[in-house]
């Protein structure tokens, strides 16, 4: 993996925070259970798996033990303010300095920080592209984050990363595909 730079990653994380807020704006209760390319969620379980995600990167920012990603219970209602308030709290809580050199415990095994920010990136940016689908808009995020998206994604590839609940098998998208259409085929979904 690439290295990354603290402060742009982090503030990439922010914006797409924003984006993704954005879209739980416009969750009404039909979109709030409508299925999504992530077969194991609709919309109301990604948001909750969300929520659970930057939650637990949190946690690990400030030493405390990780969950792997253990989903809160999101009511619709509360589900736009419950994601940018985890979001928030989380890209503070890597704005400590040092936090993003230093090695972190997790389910897996020793990660950096950074590259814990850079999954979180990579989160947001899939799933946010998920929840799209489940809404019916085109997905468009911000190019910086998918392309750190798309190299924390290719640097995680493994025989392990593709098995189920994790990526599945690629996609080979049109050659007219967009760089988040593509990230997306590589994760196995179907753009």
């Amino acid at each position: 993996m690439t290295s990354l730079d603290n402060t742009p990653t982090l503030i990439i994380l922010d914006r797409l925070v924003a984006e993704v807020g954005a879209l739980l704006d416009d969750l009404n209760a039909q979109a709030w259970t409508a299925p999504t390319p992530c077969a194991e969620f609709d919309a109301h379980r990604l948001v909750e798996h969300l929520v659970g995600g930057l939650q637990d990167m949190r946690a690990a920012a400030e030493g405390q033990p990780a969950h792997g990603f253990a989903a809160p219970s999101i009511q619709l209602a509360d589900a736009a303010q419950a994601y940018r308030a985890a979001g928030a709290s989380t890209v503070a809580a890597w704005s400590v300095p040092g936090r993003l050199d230093a090695d972190y415990a997790m389910p897996w095994g020793l990660a950096r920080g950074a590259h814990l920010v850079g999954f979180l990136v990579l989160e947001q940016v899939v799933h946010g592209w998920d929840l799209c689908q489940a809404l019916g808009r085109s997905a468009e995020f911000d190019a910086e984050a998918v392309a750190i998206a798309d190299g924390v994604a290719r640097a995680m590839e493994s025989d392990a990363m593709r098995s189920p609940r994790m990526f599945g098998p690629e996609v080979i998208p049109q050659a007219t595909a967009t760089p988040l259409e593509k990230l997306v085929a590589f994760l196995g979904r179907r753009p």
